[in-house]
């Protein structure tokens, strides 16, 4: 099942946030595992900066927020 989800850089100072979409890589032909892989990455660089709706959660993908 997909979820959309919602990011804010809620914060007035001066970092930035990056959103990071990453899909599991699974296994390969003789069972060892594939390295994951950046599908996006999203900068929210001021205050209010919000991600869009291509932003969301699968039972193959998952995210990594960070402060840059």
């Amino acid at each position: 099942m997909t979820k959309r989800v919602r990011i804010e850089n809620a914060d007035t100072a001066s970092y930035k946030v990056i959103v990071q979409i990453w899909d599991k890589g699974g296994e390969g032909a003789n069972g060892t595992p594939l390295p994951d892989t950046l599908a996006k990455e999203i900068h929210l660089d001021y205050p209010t900066s919000m991600t869009g709706d291509d932003c969301y959660l699968t039972s193959t993908r998952y995210l990594v927020v960070k402060e840059a």
